[in-house]
C-alpha cells in the first residue's frame, strides 16, 4: 500500500477483506493469512512441490496508470523473490484491458498476473458489486476465476433477505476467498485532493468533482 499511497498510514489501510471497510458485510475473517512474515524459501519449496519448473510468468504493468503500475512492479518483485521466472511486460492501460480479455495461454497473447484498483464507483460492498469475487469462469477482472463454492455462496446471499443471514453468508464467502484465491485484496487508500482554502462546497469522493464549488 505504501507503494501507491505513501508512508502516511492515515491515508491507507491494509488487512482488508472482500468488502469496503465500514460497509455492512465487511469483516476481518481470515485476514491473518496476510500478516505472517514472508517466507520466500517456503514458497519456493511449495512451488516446486506443486510442479513449477521455472516457466515464464507474464505480468502486465500499465505505464500510464501510475498507481496500478507501481503496485504491479511491487508484486512482480515479490514473485521474483519467491523464485518465479517473471517476464514483466509494460504497456499502456488500454492494451492491459484488451489483453486481459484473452483467455488463451500466456504465450498466445494472454498473461499470468495483473494488479488493479476498484474505486467506490463500483459497489464493492456486497457479493454482486465486487466483480473480483465472481467465480463462474466469465469475469476477466480476476482472470476467469472458477469456484463452484464461491458461486453457491453468492447465489445463497441473493436468495435471502435477512441481514444477519446475509452477514453469515458473507463470512463464509470471505473464508472461501482465502481458500480459492480468485484475487488478493491488498488494502484501501484515499485519493488525495488539494484545493484552495477559499473554496467551499467541495464534494468528497473517489475523484475531484467541480460542479457546485464556490469561492468565499
Amino acid at each position: 500500500m505504501s507503494a501507491i499511497a505513501g508512508n502516511d498510514r492515515s491515508n491507507w489501510r491494509d488487512d482488508v477483506g472482500l468488502f469496503g471497510t465500514g460497509s455492512p458485510f465487511a469483516s476481518d475473517v481470515g485476514v491473518e493469512v496476510l500478516r505472517s512474515p514472508r517466507d520466500y524459501a517456503a514458497v519456493k519449496r511449495a512451488l516446486a512441490e506443486a510442479g513449477y519448473k521455472g516457466e515464464k510468468i507474464i505480468v502486465m504493468a500499465p505505464t500510464d496508470a501510475r498507481e496500478i503500475g507501481d503496485l504491479t512492479r511491487t508484486g512482480a518483485e515479490q514473485l521474483r523473490r519467491a523464485g518465479m521466472n517473471v517476464d514483466l511486460q509494460e504497456m499502456d492501460f488500454a492494451n492491459v484491458v484488451r489483453r486481459q480479455l484473452n483467455q488463451g495461454p500466456p504465450d498466445k497473447g494472454s498473461y499470468n498476473m495483473r494488479c488493479g484498483l476498484i474505486d467506490r464507483s463500483l459497489p464493492n460492498v456486497h457479493p454482486y458489486g465486487n466483480l473480483a469475487i465472481r467465480a463462474d469462469g466469465k469475469e476477466p477482472v480476476n482472470g476467469w476465476a472458477n469456484s463452484p463454492r464461491i458461486e453457491e455462496l453468492r447465489a445463497a446471499w441473493l436468495a435471502v433477505a435477512d441481514l444477519e443471514q446475509q452477514k453469515r453468508i458473507c463470512v463464509d464467502l470471505q473464508k472461501q476467498l482465502w481458500a480459492d484465491v480468485p484475487f488478493i485484496p491488498m488494502g484501501e487508500y484515499w485519493q488525495a485532493t488539494a484545493y484552495r482554502k477559499d473554496l467551499t462546497e467541495v464534494l468528497p469522493g473517489c475523484f475531484a468533482t467541480f460542479y457546485g464549488v464556490r469561492r468565499t
